[in-house]
């Protein structure tokens, strides 16, 4: 035992040696990260965000509740993501079972012809120790059963931390692949809400279309009954003839666009066709409250999932250079048998039958090292690649952030102008009808008025379906949605 110990004394320190007269390289050192503003605007308040409300607290229309949950419950992005927190679990499983001691069991039979004068030492043991063969007593060569059953063990000391690091980066990336399925439900729910409130948009314009038409169609009967009567001519009937078929047209592109969209919000909820109950209502005020809190910037990349999924992968890769530069070091493996081996199955579990050893040994790199550096310097970069990444998501989200603030209030300008142009060109299209039947007027004036008008009512309406929207991104870019 003590020549043993002494052997592996002496390799310990011909593996150090060798060891030192190589050089160890370093981790880069990672860029300093920009400092978070302390506060989206210089005039906004430090409110609680709106971001901690639930889908179902924040949305308050309960048709499109029950269609947000269709979707994440059905939807094929979902699941995938799903499979990925999986996968990600059983690699994190992996990396656990390595740090702990392998154990085999072992069962095993053969049979055996050796050579009449070989070495083996056991087909012919007495030919081995005769001088001369001719005197040697020949065992037989026919079959020689072995028989064991046992067991056999091996566990690698981590000693300088490779295998630790390697179950905390799989650890960050089980993490990261869970801030990954909150990510997709966050991004489910704007579209899906984004998908509902374009479809009540469109509602809203194919109502006023209709309107028009029938007005359009009321004023081509007039105009075809004037110039019947003298009072208007061949060019004012085309014309107002022409305008009808116009917006007769844009009544068909509303409905493809409306038939787009129940199809787009049919395949998030994973079906290929799904019957789409909507409101009627398209007033930002009435589904949310405009008036919510945006917090701290500091808050809103704590919540946002995207920046989080960031952050992991950002510490896993820390980990992989961690065991990437630690695997330059000896490794001490340990292995370990017991087990009853005989040549007779009678005697196999005779107590002389039983056999052990106990193992240790150092492995030290020395050929390989270039592959090692290889893998270090790729581990390394990995690193300024997960950093670079996490500081781009946090760049974007506070950009969105501020977008949307702005949006929310520019679009509610715009609603308030575009109401007063849309009550302007009404009462303009009353005026120039009685000045054209009055003969102050001319049946180019009251087309003109008439489209006009149908432009801004379309325009309003995208106004307010525009500043739904803006609610909507600003929740999730404030990290709302997969609560």
């Amino acid at each position: 035992m003590n020549r043993y110990i002494s052997a592996l004394a002496a390799f310990s320190l011909l593996a150090s040696g060798l060891l030192a007269s190589c050089s160890i390289p370093r981790k880069a050192a990672l860029p300093r990260p920009q400092a978070v503003p302390t506060a989206f605007m210089a005039d906004t308040a430090a409110t609680p965000a709106v971001a901690g409300l639930s889908p179902h607290t924040f949305f308050r229309d309960k048709k499109l509740q029950t269609i947000i949950r269709d979707v994440l419950q059905h939807n094929p992005d979902m699941n995938i993501a799903l499979q990925h927190v999986r996968i990600a679990d059983a690699t994190l499983l992996a990396s656990r079972g390595a740090l702990l001691p392998s154990l085999q069991a072992n069962a095993g039979a053969s049979g055996t012809r050796y050579g009449k004068y070989t070495m083996e030492g056991v087909g012919n043991y007495d030919t081995n120790l005769s001088p001369n063969i001719e005197d040697a007593q020949v065992i037989g060569t026919r079959p020689t059963p072995n028989y064991l059953l046992g067991f056999s063990s091996s566990w690698e000391v981590d000693i300088w931390g490779k295998l630790s690091n390697m179950k905390h980066a799989a650890r960050m990336r089980y993490l990261a692949s869970q801030e990954g399925v909150s990510w997709v439900k966050s991004m489910l729910i704007a579209r899906t809400a984004t998908l509902y409130y374009d479809l009540i948009a469109l509602d809203k314009e194919a109502e006023i279309i209709d309107k028009n038409i029938r007005l359009q169609e009321r004023a081509l009967e007039i105009v075809t009954i004037q110039k019947a009567g003298g009072r208007a001519t061949e060019l004012a009937v085309q014309q107002f003839k022409a305008q009808l078929l116009n917006t007769r047209s844009a009544e068909y592109a509303i409905k493809q666009r409306i038939l787009e969209t129940e199809n787009e919000l049919s395949a998030l909820a994973g079906k290929y066709t799904m019957k789409i109950e909507r409101s009627p209502d398209l007033e930002p005020g009435h589904h949310f409250d405009e008036r919510m809190g945006t917090g701290t910037p500091v808050a809103m990349l704590a919540m946002r999932p995207d920046v989080r999924q960031a952050h992991a992968e950002l510490e896993a890769t820390k980990a992989d250079a961690n065991a990437a530069r630690a695997a330059f070091f000896p490794s001490l493996t340990i292995s370990a048998y017991a087990a009853y081996n005989a040549f007779s199955g009678n005697m196999l579990f005779a107590a002389s039958s039983l056999g052990y050893q106990l193992f240790g040994g150092l492995t030290a790199p020395i050929f390989q090292r270039h592959q090692l550096r290889a893998q270090f310097a790729i581990a390394n970069a990995k690193q300024q690649e997960a950093f670079y990444a996490y500081e781009k998501a946090t760049l974007n989200a506070y950009r969105e952030v501020l977008n949307d603030m702005n949006m929310i209030e520019n679009t509610r300008q715009m609603q308030l102008l575009k109401e007063e142009e849309v009550a302007s060109l009404s009462l303009g299209i009353d005026i120039s009808n009685d000045l054209y039947t009055t003969g102050y007027a001319s049946y180019l004036e009251i087309v003109t008025a008439q489209k006009s008008k149908l432009d801004a009512e379309l325009q309003l309406v995208n106004i307010r379906r525009d500043r739904i929207h803006s609610n909507i991104e600003l929740y999730r870019a404030l990290g709302g949605g997969w609560q």
